[in-house]
């Protein structure tokens, strides 16, 4: 290697900087200059194929990690006062064992951070180590190489069933038709094969590729995150554009085809699914927020106790006679005066009160989610055996707010319903086929009985004479619609697809050269290819978690026996395509196999035809439908078949079918059908149809490949093209698709909503589908006031159509608005729960989100027990959400199942992802995830209560620890000259905080349960104590740091008045204080702890014993552990002395009664009812108000009896508990004007 001066180097360094920085970057082969040293590769200012995701290494992994630990103030705080107490003018204690209580917290977090890297690395190495094959010019073939070896520029060949190393640009595959079938599951979840194809007119080589005689360049973008997204060409005269479709993405599986062989455009951190690892989501949860605030009042709360220590001091020696001996004087010799001296210990009490702020509380509060997460991914309840599927937990930091949800948004397709699609009806050319039969469950998604009168129909069709007449029959194209117009991939069912491990491995033959064979197997287990059949066949595992039986994506074009035609499986992108393509083969047409360029489909009759495919228009959601264009094997005429939303292609008819004549009669009734349909939940497509003519067609197909080989604005001209060709179309008829409501999805949805809880669903179908379906999951109920608010008039000109829809929506949400208040102003429905529901379509929504009419629309939806939204995009999903959550300040929860639903998910504070039939973007892009709508349930009403209660006690159980203990030091600063003096030995201050009651309120924040699973789902409404303020608000926080000042009294002042005038030492007065603290605290907490198990009971007690064993060994072992103190035999003696004894009970008596008090209260009467003894107990307070029981649980009121029936999902065992406490009372109490007040207790698990 020559050596190279730094200037040199630094000019190579920003030329680098600006080609990676190049919207458009050029790129060569490497073949040419292999062997040369890297500055004269022409690839070489972009980075190689390795990886690294580490954050440390092991040369700066304590100065990093202690940088990266430093963001938490609280570190920033307690390190500080660690430094300060090594200056002798303000130490409180021990230089060296002040700094132990930080450097424990400090060290425990950098070992977790260095286990986690180093797992990282670990992975990073075994992935960059993997072998792969890479062409060398020098040895004439493909060699082994390693993945971080692979560079920009090079040639890299792919077997089947292998990952992809890097981004590759295709050239070349074993498939004579140069498709190469991908599996993306490892980069968006789906598991259905995608379709790659070769670069067109970019190498020449065939059949086989010659990567030496490659010598273009190839221009493309620079690497973005965007997996559906690439822009590349040929810089020639006629430039050959290419996108997605021809790009290998790295983390990709190759399945189905025996070799690939492509150019390397992006490596390592560059490529795609690089740029989209983001690491893992971190949110900040709704409670940390207020603990953030709380903590800050504990610094102002330490700062003045501080401050009265400082002038304390400052009065203490204004008020000495003279200048005492055992001052220590300055450095002048002279002692120092007293404002000099109190402006000193306010520093020392700084450091000697450090501990009011609670150190351990973020790491304690780390390990409670863990445990929580724990718990929740193992609840049986919320695995689904089905998909072998269990709870998912991706945010490990908010796990609280999911009992704190306010507003719920959903999708529905998919997310309500299964999304397992059976064809139900269809109308063609505006005559209904019931297909009644279909309805009855139970049938599979495959299975379609066909009507009996279509079939007459088209078997007429097929006998009609002339072959050319029976290929223009309507009923005919509707079905060649059904198969033709799709992305379905054909396979054969009696194959499988071989899986790989989600981690990246490859097998490489052992071989040095690789050369692609013909009738040779690619790899144990993969596909087996016979040239002379065309067909590939597949392996999978069955019974696995990714399981799916998809198999082979070529069928044999010719399929002469029956068995492998009923074995034909089709792999869609979406549920619809299939459902639509069995239908057809149901009928007798049957799509066999499907070719970049051709499609084979079988009529009823058995002939064969073969469709030359021109162009497929994708679907998208801005055009809502989809086009095939074909060359008709027959008739020779091109032909462009088209499926789509109702909407969407009803505005696109244009001159009547030359058939019947009668088209605007044949849509009127179709648009008949579908609003029939749509009432019946069912999914509606329109199908259609047009003959291009051969000019049209000359002049568009130009026009579509200026747009594909287009660098700027390339998705515009593709969607400008695809609109072009889609007009005057003729209508062929429509379909109805049901999409059945998942299992317990109305019972799911009542509960939320008696939780409190506002549930609005956003979906893309139309509102009469929506509102079906909402019934049917009781979204809304028959006697709801239901507000429809839906502005169809359309206007043709532009302006005039904006002027009069926003007229039209302000008058729309004023009306409502004015119902509202009416509705809420009756007398009859006083007191009473407002059912009132909204439903607006998606044009009436895009403008009353807008920033005029946005605050309306928010006051009108809040009044509402729920919304639908029909006819939505993805965007206004995630607006709807953003809007909610900005205006009413609330807590939401987006809930979906698809690559729609991903902006209203990551837009919700708390996004969940359903494991469903459209891939797993949803859930990839999630907080949580889960595998059925019904899971909800519980994940929120007791996994997510439980969550929230647990660490709202715990955190305010851990400021009153802190503040009691701390207390003790500042009231004995009103004994010693508020010197800093303290009379505990700080070695058993330090192991107080961390071994003697660090434990239980972990416990406690991990296990306790304030009611059981069984009343939460039973009683709903108790999730309410969770939403708003909740349990930990301003009052809850400052009532417990009143506690404290409180206890800490007590247990100062009861063994100070004990030993008050004796000759006691200082330890020998603070070992009582120390022990019947640590009484106190854990006596607190067991009132606090409304479930307890054996772990409560061990953790409880092996705290006391672990207090007793260190304090007596320290005290028989530590004479001079801490100079000048001696701490030796001190709790021997206390432990012989009676009095010892007698404190320590009075004292903790004393300091529990007001909790224990407010906890447990006495009755006002004599109603009390004792119930069985049970493990958990529930107390109810029932309020006797004007002849009515009113029974609250925490402040929250159950239900109102006899005036208004209990809720049916409240336990018959309370209500009839109620009512026998009811009954008890004296009959002058139950009609007084005023009130009575009982407790009701009882088990919870009844």
């Amino acid at each position: 290697m020559t050596w190279r001066s730094p200037l040199a180097l630094v000019r190579d360094a920003l030329r680098g900087q600006r080609a990676r920085k190049m919207d458009l970057r050029s790129l060569q082969s490497n073949l040419p200059y292999e062997g040369l040293e890297k500055a004269k590769q022409p690839n070489r200012y972009f980075p190689g194929n390795a990886i690294k995701t580490t954050k440390y290494t092991p040369l700066l992994f304590i100065p990093m990690n202690l940088i990266e630990q430093f963001h938490r103030l609280a570190n920033i705080y307690f390190v500080g006062l660690a430094i300060l107490n090594f200056f002798p003018v303000v130490n409180a204690f021990q230089p060296e064992v002040a700094l132990i209580p930080i450097c424990v917290i400090m060290s425990l977090t950098a070992l977790k951070d260095a286990w986690e890297d180093f797992r990282r690395y670990q992975s990073d190495r075994k992935l960059n180590n993997t072998p792969c094959l890479v062409y060398s010019r020098m040895e004439k073939q493909f060699m082994q190489r390693r993945w971080k070896d692979v560079r920009v520029g090079d040639f890299v060949k792919v077997v089947c069933n292998e990952i992809i190393p890097a981004d590759l640009l295709l050239l070349h595959t074993s498939d004579p038709n140069g498709v190469c079938h991908i599996e993306t599951a490892n980069l968006d979840g789906e598991t259905n094969l995608k379709q790659r194809r070769v670069v067109p007119g970019l190498c020449n080589s065939d059949p086989e590729l010659e990567p030496e005689s490659f010598n273009s360049v190839v221009v493309c973008e620079k690497p973005n995150n965007n997996l559906n997204h690439f822009k590349c060409y040929k810089p020639d005269k006629e430039r050959v554009g290419t996108g997605i479709e021809s790009l290998l993405l790295r983390g990709c599986t190759v399945r189905n085809t025996d070799y690939a062989v492509g150019f390397v455009v992006f490596a390592g951190h560059e490529t795609k699914s690089m740029l989209n690892n983001n690491g893992p989501r971190y949110k900040r949860s709704k409670l940390e927020r207020k603990l953030n605030t709380d903590v800050m009042f504990c610094v102002i709360l330490l700062f003045a106790m501080c401050l009265v220590g400082a002038v304390g001091h400052f009065l203490w020696l204004q008020a000495l006679p003279g200048e005492p001996p055992y001052l220590v004087p300055g450095r002048i010799g002279d002692p120092e005066s007293a404002s000099l001296s109190s402006f000193y210990m306010f520093f020392t009490m700084i450091i000697l009160l450090q501990v009011l702020i609670p150190i351990s509380l973020y790491i304690s509060i780390e390990f409670v989610k863990v445990g929580q997460i724990f718990f929740i991914t193992n609840d049986i309840d919320l695995y689904d055996e089905e998909t072998d599927s269990r709870m998912q937990c991706k945010a490990l930091n908010i796990t609280e707010d999911l009992g704190q949800i306010e507003y719920i948004f959903s999708d529905k397709t998919g997310t309500l319903t299964e999304n397992k699609m059976v064809f139900r009806r269809c109308s063609i050319m505006g005559k209904e086929y019931p297909h009644k039969e279909n309805g009855k469950p139970p049938l599979l998604k495959t299975e379609v009985i066909p009507d009996r009168e279509l079939l007459q129909q088209i078997s007429r069709a097929e006998s009609s004479s002339g072959s050319s007449r029976r290929q223009i029959d309507p009923y005919l194209d509707f079905f060649l619609a059904l198969a033709i117009c799709n992305t379905v991939v054909v396979s054969m069912a009696t194959a499988r697809r071989q899986r790989v491990s989600a981690l990246f491995t490859a097998t490489v033959d052992d071989g040095k050269q690789h050369k692609p064979k013909r009738n040779s197997t690619c790899s144990d287990n993969s596909a087996i290819e016979e040239d002379h059949f065309n067909r590939t066949v597949k392996m999978e595992e069955i019974g696995g978690t990714n399981g799916v039986q998809t198999c082979s994506l070529h069928a044999p074009p010719q399929c002469e026996n029956p068995a492998e035609i009923d074995n034909l499986y089709y792999e869609a992108e979406s549920p619809d395509e299939a459902a639509l393509v069995y239908t057809a083969k149901a009928y007798g047409f049957i799509l066999l196999a499907r070719t970049p360029n051709s499609v084979t489909v079988r009529l009823p009759s058995g002939e064969d035809l073969v469709f030359e495919v021109l162009d497929t228009l994708a679907f998208d959601y801005n055009r809502k439908r989809m086009s095939v264009l074909v060359r008709h094997p027959i008739t020779k005429e091109y032909v462009l078949y088209t499926k789509g939303a109702d909407y969407a292609i009803m505005e696109l008819l244009g001159t009547p079918y030359h058939l019947s004549g009668n088209q605007k009669a044949i849509a009127t009734k179709t648009q008949y059908h579908l609003d029939c349909y749509a009432k019946d939940g069912l999914r509606t497509l329109c199908i259609a149809k047009k003959v291009v003519s051969d000019k049209e067609y000359a002049s568009w197909s130009g026009n579509r490949r200026r747009a594909l080989a287009a660098i700027d604005g390339r998705e515009e001209l593709i969607m400008e093209t695809a609109t072009q060709l889609e007009t005057n179309l003729s209508l062929l008829g429509a379909t109805g698709i049901e999409d059945r409501l998942q299992e317990s999805v109305p019972d799911t949805l009542v509960a939320l909503q008696e939780a409190g809880i506002q549930v609005w669903v956003l979906t893309g179908d139309k509102p009469e589908t929506a509102v079906n379906i909402g019934y049917a999951c009781r979204l809304l109920e028959e006697e709801d006031l239901v507000i429809n608010m839906s502005c169809t008039n359309k206007v043709r000109r532009p302006l005039s159509a904006s002027l009069k829809f926003v007229c039209l929506t302000q008058s729309c949400l004023t009306s409502e608005k004015s119902e509202v208040r009416r509705y809420s102003n009756d007398p009859r429905n006083v007191d009473t729960t407002q059912a009132i529901s909204l439903v607006i379509d998606g044009q009436t929504l895009a403008m009353a989100l807008s920033s005029d009419l946005e605050d309306r629309f928010v006051d009108l939806a809040k009044r509402c027990r729920s919304v639908l939204c029909c006819r939505v995009t993805p965007l206004q999903k995630s607006r709807v959400v953003k809007l909610v959550q900005e205006k009413l300040k609330v807590m939401t929860l987006a809930v979906g199942d698809g690559a729609n639903d991903v902006n209203m998910i990551q837009a919700a504070d708390i996004g969940i992802g359903i494991s469903g039939q459209e891939g797993m973007q949803a859930v990839m892009a999630s907080d949580f995830a889960i595998s059925r709508f019904k899971h909800l349930k519980k994940l929120l009403l007791v996994h997510g209560h439980w969550c929230y209660s647990r660490l709202a006690n715990m955190i305010i159980y851990f400021f009153y620890k802190n503040v009691a203990y701390v207390n003790l030091l500042f009231w004995y600063q009103f004994f010693c000259g508020f010197s800093g003096t303290a009379m505990i030995d700080y070695w058993l201050m330090i192991f107080f905080n961390l071994f003697f009651t660090s434990v239980p309120p972990i416990m406690f924040g991990i296990m306790d349960k304030d009611v059981s699973a069984e009343l939460l789902l039973g009683v709903p409404e108790l999730y309410r104590t969770g939403q708003g303020a909740g349990e930990y608000n301003f009052a809850a926080f400052w009532v417990s740091i009143l506690d404290a000042f409180y206890q800490s009294l007590v247990c100062f002042f009861v063994p100070y008045l004990a030993y008050q005038d004796t000759d006691i030492d200082v330890f020998t007065f603070g070992t009582p204080l120390n022990t019947v603290s640590l009484f106190t605290i854990l006596l607190h907490l067991s009132i606090e702890i409304k479930a307890w198990t054996v772990v409560h009971w061990v953790t409880m007690v092996g705290s006391v014993a672990l207090y007793f064993i260190v304090t007596l060994a320290y005290s028989a072992t530590c004479v001079t552990c801490n100079p000048p103190s001696n701490p030796y035999w001190i709790l021997q003696s206390q432990m012989a002395d009676p009095m010892f004894y007698l404190i320590c009970i009075i004292t903790t008596v004393v300091a529990l009664l007001p909790r224990y008090c407010q906890q447990y209260p006495p009755c006002l009467n004599n109603c009390t009812m004792t119930w069985p003894s049970s493990r958990l107990l529930i107390r109810l307070k029932v309020l006797i108000f004007r002849g009515n029981a009113l029974i609250y649980f925490k402040g929250l009121q159950i239900f109102h009896w006899p005036t208004f029936s209990p809720p049916l999902s409240l336990p018959q065992v309370l209500v009839s508990r109620a009512e026998e406490l009811y009954h008890s009372l004296p009959n002058s109490t139950c009609q007084a004007s005023g009130q009575a007040e009982s407790l009701l207790e009882g088990p919870l698990d009844q």
